[in-house]
């Protein structure tokens, strides 16, 4: 009688639950910097008021750092891969949250 081997499937290793959990913090993150992009756009383009323009700021500052943070965790070639997917986002983020800035309050 011969025993089966069983083999581990090809492709990505996930050593431990460490990457599963940076991806869905990845995807999180993700879904907040789209949220505060689209905040900023709707804030810039009605007349708001200073609660909503202070909180506007508040929320693309702590997605930025919360961004920030992700990058410095990463390695090179993550790092490159985040940037290239969500830094168009982002950029779109810090123009937006220059204009609130200059925003008479």
């Amino acid at each position: 009688m011969r025993k089966e081997v069983l083999k581990k499937p090809k492709g990505k290793r996930r050593n431990d639950g460490g990457d599963l959990l940076l991806e869905k913090g990845l995807d999180h993150l993700t879904e907040e910097l789209v949220g505060v992009a689209e905040e900023i756009e709707i804030i810039s383009r009605e007349s708001s008021t200073i609660e909503d323009i202070e909180g506007a700021k508040t929320l693309a500052s702590d997605v930025l750092e919360k961004y920030s943070a992700l990058l410095k965790r990463l390695g090179r070639r993550n790092r490159m891969q985040l940037e290239e997917s969500i830094g168009p986002v982002v950029e779109q983020i810090q123009k937006g949250l220059t204009l609130l800035k200059e925003a008479p309050e």
